[in-house]
C-alpha cells in the first residue's frame, strides 16, 4: 500500500510505504520506515513532525477468524475479519523519540476486505485495517492514534481473493 501523508511543510504530500497481508488465520501491518519527514495528527500531542526515518509501526495479530463473506449488490465480495493484535509503534520527533520498535501494546481489530474481481485495486479490490486502542492497554499507540484508527491506502500491489464460502453438513 502506499499512502499520501502530510509533509512536514506547506500544503505538499510524501508517500509512506506500508506492508499490508492478511488471510483467515493471519494479520500484519508494517511500516518499516518514513523515508521523508511526515506531520501526523496525534489524538493526544497534537500535529506532530516525525523526522526522517523515525517513524516505525508493527502490527501482528495474535489471534483472528472470520465473522462474515457477504456479496454486495454491484457483485464484489466482501469478507469481515476480527480478532486481536500486538502493536509496536515508534516515532521520533529529533527532540524525543515516543515508543519502542521492541515493546508491543495489545489491540482489538477488524478488517473489511472487498474482493472486485481480477485485476487488484483496478478491480476495486480494497479493505480497511481497523484497530482499536484502549488507553490503559495500550497508551502509546492511544496517544498516537487515538481510540479507533483505520489504516488503508491506495494498493499498488496484490489481490484481495475472497473465495465462495465451503458450507459442510453437521453432523449428528
Amino acid at each position: 500500500m502506499s499512502k499520501r501523508m502530510p509533509a512536514a511543510e506547506g500544503d505538499a504530500t510524501v508517500a509512506l510505504r506500508e506492508s499490508f497481508g492478511f488471510d483467515t488465520r493471519y494479520a500484519q501491518c508494517i511500516v518499516e520506515d518514513n523515508p521523508d519527514a511526515i506531520a501526523m495528527d496525534t489524538h493526544d500531542m497534537g500535529r506532530v513532525v516525525v523526522a526522517p526515518h523515525s517513524f516505525f509501526m508493527a502490527m501482528y495479530s495474535t489471534e483472528m477468524g472470520l465473522v462474515s463473506i457477504k456479496h454486495r449488490d454491484d457483485g464484489k465480495r466482501v469478507a469481515n475479519l476480527s480478532g486481536q493484535l500486538g502493536c509496536a509503534t515508534e516515532a521520533g520527533t529529533g527532540d524525543i523519540t515516543v515508543g519502542s520498535r521492541d515493546a508491543s501494546e495489545p489491540a482489538f481489530f477488524e478488517i473489511e476486505a472487498v474482493d472486485g474481481g481480477h485485476g487488484g485495486a483496478a478491480a476495486g479490490d480494497s479493505f480497511a485495517f481497523t484497530v482499536y486502542f484502549d488507553p490503559a492497554q495500550a497508551p502509546i499507540n492511544h496517544s498516537i492514534f487515538g481510540p479507533k484508527a483505520a489504516f488503508t491506502g491506495q494498493m499498488v500491489a496484490g489481490e484481495i481473493t475472497i473465495d465462495t464460502p465451503a458450507t459442510l453438513p453437521l453432523l449428528g
